[in-house]
């Protein structure tokens, strides 16, 4: 097996034969991988891809924002390739911050990371309850000048500019932002029966407009799957999603190395 620097000339290639075994979030990998393709990493077995690994780098913080392998890739494997990684990034005062599944997160903290708060993957599929959603609720969730919102709005949250890596990596044809003056929602489509709220970033104790982005997500996206990451420990938070028909599916924990990151938890509606 090679453990190494992506195979550039076949990457996409490679990418799509990889995303016939996994839901992957093509779009971001192939987004990361243009913006700096120095933190991306794979691993080869006979010339296929079978891992994959990213990082993406902030002001304050650089994000592992991708960590895809098939399901017969070893624990040994997952420590080569984030070995690999952690090990060119040069950044070293930094804080690295990755979202961990539960599996992992014993390999994550082998090599020093420390958890910073708990997550639940959250799950809706359909059937929430019935509300109105008027053309006068629609306007008042329709900024177009969201961009001022979110810039304000990420740095109130996480203490850092996060402006360029959404535009960059995470806004694409199918995003749906939402956005009153007390925060905004980005949503986009993954596959064709997948949507992913990410991020979702509003004023402490918005709860209000938080709703009305809820209903107009649910109204615009509501005959597909929709995931998001959101905070365990804010019960206002999952109240709102568990009050819409989403299950909690699975545990997550928000690891960090170096640094220990500054980030509002109460504003973070998803990750």
């Amino acid at each position: 097996m090679f453990i190494g620097w992506i195979r550039s000339n076949s990457f996409e290639a490679d990418l799509e034969l990889f995303s016939q075994t996994l839901t992957l979030d093509k779009s971001l990998i192939l987004k990361t991988f243009q913006e700096n393709h120095s933190l991306c990493f794979g691993a080869y077995d006979e010339e296929k891809l079978v891992a994959f690994i990213s990082a993406y780098e902030m002001d304050e913080s650089i994000l592992i924002n991708n960590f895809y392998y098939t399901d017969d890739f070893d624990n040994e494997g997952k420590q080569r390739v984030i070995r690999l990684l952690l090990n060119n990034i040069v950044e070293s005062e930094k804080s690295i911050i990755y979202m961990s599944k539960k599996e992992e997160k014993d390999i994550m903290l082998s090599f020093g990371f420390l958890e910073y708060a708990k997550f639940q993957k959250a799950l809706y599929s359909g059937g929430a309850v019935a509300f109105n959603f008027s053309n006068a609720t629609a306007k008042s969730i329709s900024n177009e000048n969201y961009l001022g919102v979110l810039a304000y709005i990420e740095k109130r949250a996480y203490k850092q500019n996060r402006v360029e890596y959404i535009k960059n990596a995470l806004l694409k044809q199918s995003s749906l932002v939402l956005s009153t003056g007390f925060g905004y929602q980005h949503s986009y489509a993954i596959s064709k029966s997948l949507i992913k709220i990410s991020p979702w970033t509003m004023e402490d104790a918005a709860y209000t407009d938080a709703e009305k982005m809820m209903r107009g997500l649910i109204h615009h996206r509501g005959l597909k799957k929709i995931i998001a990451f959101v905070p365990s420990d804010v019960k206002e938070i999952t109240d709102l999603y568990m009050s819409y028909k989403f299950e909690f599916v699975e545990e997550y924990s928000l690891l960090y190395l170096n640094k220990k990151p500054s980030i509002e938890l109460d504003m973070v509606y998803a990750f």
